[in-house]
């Protein structure tokens, strides 16, 4: 079951970075960026990303994120099936986000 998410986060991964490397205005506006980013789903699983240079990878686990993502899998995959709105979760606190707001402006677009 674990292998099942971890491939829906590297697709995640993987698309936001190929909208990042095609669309000039998102790259521009993460290039200089540099995130630690947590997603923990409170069900079972951490996950560790960094941004820099405009792309997501995976690394090892951190202190301190910049961004922590809280969840259950099953909000996560309504998000990703759009059978819910990302805004939606965060509002009715199915998804709680601790960040800046211009990094919970970047994981909206992360979720996209």
């Amino acid at each position: 079951m674990m292998v099942r998410w971890m491939d829906k986060i590297e697709e995640l991964v993987e698309k936001f970075n190929k909208r990042s490397s095609e669309d000039r205005r998102l790259y521009d506006d993460i290039k200089d960026l540099k995130r630690k980013i947590f997603i923990n789903f409170k069900d079972n699983g951490k996950y560790y990303l960094y941004l820099e240079n405009g792309k997501l990878a995976f690394v090892d686990p951190f202190d301190k994120p910049d961004i922590e993502i809280e969840l259950e899998k099953d909000t996560f995959d309504k998000i990703l099936n759009k059978e819910l709105d990302a805004l939606t979760a965060y509002i009715s606190k199915k998804i709680i986000v601790r960040a800046s707001l211009r990094d919970k402006l970047l994981i909206s677009d992360l979720l996209k």
